[in-house]
């Protein structure tokens, strides 16, 4: 981690730029419903790709975005040394799915209890 804190600066610049280009990502899906499911999982798949960061090598304490990481891992070297890159994504996505569902729980909590005090 001191890789994070000894480039902050730079880290601060990526976050700026990757919130915009998340905010590019979750425009890319107007033609889906606002509520629907399946547009929230797409943002919730943009989220991980833009923001999950991964060390450089592995065992390094310097790290990088992900979706730069295992593309180049994987070109200079083979898929099994890649794989660590991959294992970061996983995470990411396992937490988006999580809290995805967490989401959708409350969503559907509030939307049902709405429902009852309407009748």
């Amino acid at each position: 981690m001191e890789g994070i804190v000894e480039f902050s600066g730079f880290w601060l610049l990526y976050l700026v730029f990757a919130c915009i280009g998340f905010w590019c990502w979750r425009c890319l899906f107007f033609w889906l419903k606002p509520d629907s499911d399946l547009r929230r999982f797409f943002h919730m798949l943009g989220a991980v790709l833009v923001f999950t960061p991964a060390p450089i090598s592995a065992g390094s304490v310097y790290f990088a975005p992900a979706m730069v990481v295992f593309p180049f891992t994987l070109l200079t070297s083979s898929l099994d040394n890649a794989m660590y890159a991959a294992n970061w994504f996983l995470g990411g996505l396992i937490v988006g799915a999580v809290v995805l569902a967490i989401v959708q729980s409350v969503r559907f909590v509030q939307k049902r209890s709405a429902t009852a005090a309407e009748q």
